[in-house]
């Protein structure tokens, strides 16, 4: 269950109770299988599988209990007040979550909004009624309630696209607010802990009818940005203060990993030699100022190593929602590479990617006034985003990266552009070799374009870009937050961050810097 960005210790042991309910009454591995395919519909059947078992709190648990209607009720307080239940789409999700919570529960809606929710409640009651009375009947059976959450999940996944289609002409801002409010009750992770799965990659028939020709509906909207200057700096002061505290428990020999970096990039050294010290070697070159200045003391020269920058390295993080539980373990897994990196010589980049909008923004709504022609190509406005540009050193930049902890501008995917500019950046450097490291924790998604293309569209697109940079000479490995990228990039590790940072992933990053490929 997702997080407000404060919260009160009260809340929080609702959270906590919600999460050791799930653990302890829900099957793992049945309820991955049954997850649904369509976006929505898999977070709505992943929330009411929360919803099963937070109902089967035992009744000598009462503070349980109570934990869990306070968290519930903090959550409807805060969704309504904040104006969301204004827009028909808000009111739509806003009544079908009071519904099926009330119901498992055998609790009173929120009592604020019981008359405001009445019309919509009975209208769409007849739909989803019948199936929230039988999640009722079967919630003590994972295996006998899950086809009717499917089911409703399924229904309110239609509802929920049919009203942003038919009210984001009007309010299309309070329809993107409520879906992000939405999201904060709905947003749950729906991996097994612990378990490594496999990201999926089929080819796209859009893509094959567009005879493999990658097409854009609007890029109007699309942007670059540097986007710590979106974040308050006392924000990031303390984020750098909480990543170097993560960093100092892992306990890491810092020397240690620049040398053996240093030693994988096989940067070429040479020696300068620095003179007129007061210290050192005799520089012979000086011994006649010895007679003519017996005092002068500057006759001493020494060298020092300057390394040979061969190599330029690219961090492009994935910005989607998803990613936003790994967040901190990741800001801090690239700030640590790319500090060292720096100091074996060689330059550094740290990139991320998302969207301003979930579910396409603006060029949706356009795509919909203008008819929704067919094969529309990408449907959301993208941000490229700049933590550390090339030109600027970790030390310079080491607060700008902290602005990967801003979760609230995480949304959704679109992987093949990421990359696509990402590689553009590093072909613009004048080094000899260049590395791409795209972080993700799955496939490109955005719902918009997928719904008006296929679900394979934006895969498509990213596996052509690899292929094209590769062949340019460009080393790009996909980096699998606890998933194995292995079909999507011909060139993967695996960073399982379930127990945070550990020296397998290290130790198989330093392994990429030794392969060459040409």
């Amino acid at each position: 269950m997702r997080l407000h960005e404060e919260e009160k210790l009260e809340f929080l042991r609702g959270v906590a109770d919600s999460l050791a309910l799930r653990l302890l009454y829900s099957d793992a591995v049945l309820h991955q299988a049954l997850l649904p395919e369509q976006p929505i519909a898999r977070l709505v059947f992943d929330w009411l599988e929360s919803l099963r078992t937070e109902s089967l709190a035992p009744a000598f648990l009462p503070g349980v209990k109570a934990n869990l209607h306070r968290r519930f009720y903090h959550w409807s307080a805060g969704f309504h007040q904040a104006g969301h239940t204004h827009s028909a789409l808000g009111i739509l999700l806003y009544t079908a979550v009071q519904m099926c919570w009330s119901r498992l529960n055998g609790m009173p809606v929120y009592e604020e909004t019981e008359d405001l929710i009445e019309g919509t409640r009975a209208s769409i009651g007849t739909q989803l009624g019948h199936l929230v009375a039988a999640l009722r009947r079967h919630r003590t059976e994972q295996r006998r309630y899950a086809p009717y959450a499917a089911e409703l999940a399924e229904l309110l996944s239609e509802s929920i696209t049919h009203a942003a289609e038919e009210q984001r002409d009007t309010q299309p801002d309070d329809d993107d607010k409520a879906l992000d409010a939405f999201a904060l009750l709905l947003d749950l992770d729906t991996g097994q802990e612990g378990t490594i799965t496999a990201a999926q990659s089929e080819f796209s028939k859009t893509f094959e009818a567009l005879h493999q020709r990658y097409q854009i509906f609007d890029t109007q909207f699309d942007t670059q940005s540097h986007i710590a200057e979106q974040v308050r700096p006392e924000l990031l002061i303390s984020f750098r203060e909480q990543i170097n505290k993560r960093i100092a428990a892992q306990n890491l020999s810092f020397n240690l990993l620049v040398h053996r970096i240093r030693q994988a990039l096989n940067n070429s050294v040479t020696e300068q030699w620095i003179g007129n010290q007061e210290e050192g070697l005799i520089d012979g070159s000086r011994l006649s100022q010895l007679i003519s200045s017996p005092m002068d003391r500057h006759l001493f020269t020494y060298p020092t190593p300057q390394h040979i920058n061969q190599s330029s390295v690219s961090f492009l993080i994935d910005c989607s929602g998803s990613m936003k539980e790994s967040a901190e373990t990741v800001t801090m897994m690239v700030d640590l590479l790319s500090r060292a990196l720096e100091h074996s010589g060689a330059t550094t980049e740290v990139l991320g990617f998302s969207t301003h909008a979930w579910n396409g923004g603006r060029p949706y709504r356009r795509w919909v006034n203008k008819g929704r022609q067919s094969h529309p190509g990408r449907l959301n406005e993208t941000d490229h985003r700049i933590f550390k540009d090339a030109h600027t050193p970790w030390r310079q930049a080491s607060q700008s990266i902290m602005a990967l902890l801003k979760l609230d501008l995480y949304r959704e995917g679109v992987d093949g552009e990421a990359v696509q500019w990402a590689c553009h950046r590093l072909l613009e450097q004048p080094t000899q070799r260049k590395l791409l490291y795209v972080i993700s924790d799955g496939s490109p998604m955005d719902s918009a374009t997928n719904l008006a293309n296929d679900d394979n569209y934006l895969t498509s697109h990213l596996q052509q870009v690899l292929l094209q940079y590769e062949r340019q000479g460009i080393e790009i490995w996909g980096v699998g937050i606890n998933l194995d990228l292995s079909l999507l990039y011909p060139h993967s590790l695996l960073a399982d961050l379930h127990k945070g940072l550990d020296n397998h992933f290290i130790n198989d990053f330093i392994k990429s810097l030794h392969v060459r490929r040409r």
